[in-house]
């Protein structure tokens, strides 16, 4: 499960619909520990694919560094990460999969370690999102909570 405050998810939102038509990306940062993860913030982060950003995203790792440390700061952690689909539905492709932590890592399996969250932005205008964790080499939907 994902629980999120409704204001971290308008700030995804809002991120998503400035980056369309590319992808936009970033991190979440919540309370260390889960599953369940808990989403007090988001910081945005630069997609440097410039070839494939309507599709693809590489979030620029100066960004996340400094959502670390901002996070550290807060005595927060990064606890996932978000990213848009232009002109797509919110699932989790095979790509998100084999570029996701975990999956990276390869086996033998890490548990759960990150909530992935994906929003749809169709014709400029951000939809639905749907959070996913990676176990076992696969992605599986969790729900949403928004608090």
């Amino acid at each position: 499960m994902l629980n999120m405050l409704a204001s971290a998810h308008a700030l995804v939102g809002r991120h998503a619909m400035e980056a369309y038509p590319h992808e936009g990306c970033g991190l979440l940062l919540g309370p260390p520990g889960g599953p369940p993860w808990r989403v007090t913030q988001v910081r945005p982060a630069k997609n440097l694919d410039t070839e494939r950003a309507r599709d693809r995203y590489l979030m620029d790792p100066a960004d996340r560094l400094a959502a670390e440390e901002a996070a550290r700061a807060a005595g927060l952690a990064v606890v996932g990460f978000y990213h848009s689909h232009p002109d797509h539905d919110a699932y989790f492709s095979r790509t998100d999969l084999e570029r996701s932590e975990e999956y990276q890592w390869g086996e033998p399996w890490v548990p759960p370690t990150y909530a992935y969250l994906v929003v749809s932005v169709r014709d400029g205008i951000a939809g639905v999102s749907k959070a996913f964790l990676v176990e076992d080499g696969a992605s599986r939907e969790v729900p949403i909570v928004f608090v």
